[in-house]
């Protein structure tokens, strides 16, 4: 069982994470010794450090005589030694500024990641809107030439999605109506995601009916969960690989990896918690193996009923009382401008 830590080992253990989230370096006991408040001598610290270490709070790299928080060490930062900085009013004007250009949701949220990435010199990413809990308004079908059909579902967001359908001959106007008619006295009031696992039983009476067949066929990428381009976008800063922990060739690669998996990236934006406003994995609580020497904070953004994920990826050794109000903050100009 963990015991409580002292007040003492409290401050220690908050100097060591701020010194070396600033400069990299394992932290020695004369350096805290020498540049905090605390009124304690290196050989007090250095034992403070000792039972730290002990506890799995801090860990000695074997090339230094200075310690380096642990995962453990980072998590119990967060809990309870952090503060939070406020973002300056010019740097909130300043994300809100560069995101009113925007002319679709699309290129709001590429230019999000693009402005997280730059503000934060982390790897950000952005996804759209994960539809599966969208609820479905209206369904119309409109032919668009002899062997195709337009589907518009709109969503209680205020969203609207398109497909096209291929179709074996022509619909006439009063067929398209008795089939839009039907499928919206059964589908609509329904979540997407509802809608995708259910459609077959739904419309099982009119297996007769071509379109509606075709309809039912294509209804994974008509309800689909998320777009099947623009899922997300990702922000790739000038300053990414000025971070200490990517002079490795394989920390670098890493990062890598990472930019080209569309599994792991899609596993990022899974893992926020829905009812915290922003979620901080550290390291090892990464359930996702590549993700094992990174951290990872995410926060949501809402459209109505559906939600997306706003995030930044990068060393343990990130600056989380900045960070953490950032991205919230993101998220949050997001959420307004695709309400409004």
């Amino acid at each position: 069982m963990t015991r409580e830590l002292t007040q003492r080992e409290q401050e220690v253990l908050r100097e060591v994470v701020h010194d070396f989230i600033l400069t990299a370096n394992p932290v020695g006991s004369k350096f805290i010794a020498q540049k905090t408040d605390l009124n304690l001598s290196p050989a007090t610290i250095r034992n403070v450090m000792a039972h730290l270490e002990e506890s799995g709070y801090l860990s000695h790299p074997h090339t230094s005589a200075g310690r380096v928080p642990t995962d453990k060490g980072y998590r119990f930062y967060l809990d309870t030694l952090m503060a939070l900085e406020s973002l300056e009013e010019d740097e909130r004007a300043q994300i809100a500024a560069g995101l009113n250009s925007a002319l679709d949701s699309s290129e709001l949220l590429s230019d999000a990641s693009k402005l997280l990435g730059k503000v934060s010199k982390q790897l950000s990413i952005v996804s759209a809107p994960y539809l599966g809990d969208a609820t479905l308004t209206k369904i119309e079908l409109m032919s668009l030439n002899a062997s195709k059909v337009l589907v518009v579902i709109s969503l209680e967001t205020g969203l609207i999605k398109t497909i096209v359908l291929e179709v074996e001959s022509e619909v006439g106007i009063q067929r398209l109506k008795r089939i839009n008619s039907l499928l919206n006295e059964r589908l609509a009031g329904l979540k997407l995601s509802e809608i995708r696992e259910t459609i077959s039983e739904r419309v099982s009476d009119y297996t007769g009916e071509d379109v509606i067949n075709r309809f039912a066929l294509m209804s994974d990428k008509i309800f689909a969960s998320m777009p099947e381009t623009d899922k997300f976008h990702i922000g790739v800063p000038q300053g990414l690989l000025s971070h200490p922990e990517f002079e490795l060739p394989g920390n670098f690669r890493g990062i890598l990896e990472i930019l080209g998996d569309e599994n792991v990236i899609l596993h990022i934006l899974e893992k926020g918690d829905k009812d915290e406003p922003v979620t901080v994995k550290v390291g090892s609580e990464n359930t996702e193996e590549k993700l094992k020497d990174y951290s990872l904070i995410t926060a949501r953004y809402a459209v109505g009923d559906v939600i997306g994920t706003v995030g930044v990826v990068g060393p343990r050794r990130m600056q989380y009382s900045r960070l953490i109000p950032l991205v919230d903050f993101v998220a949050k100009v997001i959420s307004n401008k695709l309400n409004s």
